[in-house]
């Protein structure tokens, strides 16, 4: 049966086999948009013995008599493979969690990630993190979702907070976005046509939050091992007042890769240094740039330019 919305929750055991640190799944739930469990069990790891349990409180002996998840793997993936959407609080540990279990295809689905649908509708306005939040307990019962106490840190208990949180939000972004006629039933088109309003509205709005963020300034300094450095900051002024030229760009880890690699041949050995002439600071002060949403990529490529350069007159 093909189920628009699945939300799922994972716990698993953390531990130390064979002088590596490994996680295997203890405990997995699947509910549909209808809050129907479609799958709920425990399971007994294939190599710990032993494990933490301050957080789950699944202790070896509970789970000594249940099934492996191998016997269960056809069955969970025919289930994941059935619906289009798969909604969670923060998926990237529970997709890797069934993933390391064998479970595939999970890349492919819609997700709704309800820590973004939480900082778009609370977290953008309170100047919140898109990266950090609150968890998901605290979300809860900012939205006046009912946490059963016992049931925390229970992947079955956490499914169910998670899907009641998802209906609050969506609740609360057709209030926000003046949405006429409430949340739809879940399942039918109209309410897979707001979910798509909203992932569409994450996606827009999280676009001009990297913008803003990736402002900011190139601070040029005079470094004590000679030379001058390139110093990428969100603050217009150095707390010492050391900058030799400043200036402002709408990127600021894309211009600190490419001022670096334009001035690649004048680094100083082993070092972020550059031998820098007045012409050369001029060129720095007439650079400009525009943000086009790949900061993380400069970061990347200016470790490997620093890495690789480091080592060349």
């Amino acid at each position: 049966m093909v189920q628009d919305f699945l939300c799922f929750d994972t716990e698993s055991a953390q531990g130390r086999y064979n002088h590596r640190f490994i996680e295997e799944l203890l405990e997995l739930s699947i509910m549909n948009a209808a809050h129907d469990e479609v799958f709920y069990s425990r399971f007994k790891p294939a190599k710990l013995s032993k494990w933490d349990t301050k957080v789950h409180h699944i202790t070896p002996a509970m789970v000594a008599k249940a099934p492996r998840f191998v016997d269960c793997k056809a069955e969970v993936q025919r289930i994941f493979n059935s619906a289009k959407y798969i909604v969670g609080f923060s998926l990237i540990d529970d997709f890797k969690a069934v993933g390391n279990v064998g479970i595939v295809n999970l890349d492919k689905k819609k997700r709704v990630e309800l820590r973004h649908l939480y900082w778009y509708c609370i977290g953008r306005h309170e100047d919140i993190p898109f990266y950090s939040g609150p968890g998901l307990s605290a979300c809860a019962e900012r939205l006046g979702v009912n946490i059963d106490a016992d049931a925390v840190h229970s992947a079955n208990g956490d499914t169910r907070v998670t899907l009641n949180l998802f209906f609050a939000l969506m609740n609360m972004f057709v209030e926000q976005e003046h949405i006429p006629g409430g949340v739809p039933d879940a399942d039918s088109d109209e309410f897979i046509a707001l979910v798509e309003r909203a992932l569409d509205q994450i996606s827009k709005a999280k676009v001009e939050y990297d913008r803003k963020m990736a402002r900011g300034y190139i601070h040029v300094i005079s470094h004590e091992v000679g030379g001058y450095r390139i110093v990428p900051s969100i603050n217009p002024v150095r707390e010492n007042n050391d900058a030799v030229v400043t200036i402002e760009v709408n990127a600021r880890k894309r211009a600190a890769f490419e001022l670096e690699r334009m001035f690649e041949k004048r680094r100083i050995l082993n070092t972020k240094n550059f031998r820098l002439s007045k012409d050369d600071l001029e060129t720095i002060k007439h650079y400009t740039n525009e943000f086009d949403n790949q900061e993380p990529m400069y970061q990347r490529l200016l470790g490997l330019q620093r890495a690789m350069g480091g080592g060349k007159q």
